[in-house]
């Protein structure tokens, strides 16, 4: 009888071009918020591009009576507090929307304390656009002319797309044109004067390399999720001038 030897166990096959996913799915970044005041304690140091340093505040080891110790932390990157915006947009989001122009699935989120400068880092403020307004702006620079007519592709509200043909869109558009819109933006929609401005980025900025063969729709929402409530800010509701309707919040459905 010949001895039977155990068969070594296949390495499972991965796809070219999902490596470097496989082995980081998730980018920490760490961007430090400077201080409001010149006369606050800063309890963070940064040590290197990629590691910070916690102390225990003055006031707190005086009760203690000097019991403390310093923590590090390590991130992929740590951004001081004079990184501009457009320094934190070209190393941490320009890659993920250029993934995205090139067919693949990312997301970005913002994450910290309130006051630690989420709104700033994703909106900005007049004159320096956050992070929100320069993917819009690296997006519609880089599909050009690429980019679909209206009602090309519609969402089903199934979390899919339909596409029709380029006449059915046209006739589409006019009939909804032709519609009477007695809907307008509730007070609290109102288009901020200074937004405007924030939209307004002169840093140049686009993905190389598009697919010219491909057509491309782009289709946005945006949610305010607050103490379990959820709120489509770009929703279009009837305005009552003379008893205004609060916002309604909508359901959330785990399912289609």
């Amino acid at each position: 009888m010949k001895p039977v030897r155990a068969k070594t166990p296949r390495k499972p096959l991965v796809k070219k071009g999902f490596q470097n996913s496989l082995k980081d799915p998730v980018g920490v970044y760490c961007r430090v918020c400077p201080l409001n005041f010149l006369d606050q304690e800063c309890c963070i140091e940064v040590m290197n591009n990629t590691t910070v340093q916690l102390h225990t505040p003055e006031g707190y080891r005086l009760k203690r009576n000097g019991d403390y110790k310093e923590t590090q932390y390590s991130f992929k990157q740590v951004f001081v507090t004079h990184t501009t915006q457009k320094e934190l947009f070209d190393v941490v989001v320009s890659p993920l929307v250029d993934d995205l122009l090139h067919g693949k699935n990312d997301l970005l989120f913002t994450y910290g304390v309130t006051g630690s400068g989420k709104t700033h880092t994703m909106t900005g403020s007049p004159g320096e656009g956050g992070l929100l307004p320069r993917c819009l702006d690296m997006i519609f620079n880089s599909i050009g002319s690429f980019q679909a007519k209206r009602y090309v592709f519609k969402s089903n509200n199934r979390n899919s797309m339909d596409i029709q043909c380029e006449v059915d869109a046209l006739l589409e558009q006019q009939k909804r044109e032709a519609m009477p819109n007695p809907k307008t933006l509730s007070s609290k929609q109102q288009v901020d004067p200074e937004f405007a401005v924030i939209i307004n980025i002169q840093e140049f900025c686009k993905a190389e390399e598009i697919d010219e063969d491909g057509v491309y729709g782009v289709f946005v929402s945006y949610v305010e999720i607050y103490n379990n409530y959820i709120y489509d800010l770009l929703e279009e509701v009837p305005f009552d001038p003379i008893k205004p309707k609060p916002p309604q919040s909508k359901l959330l459905h785990e399912e289609p």
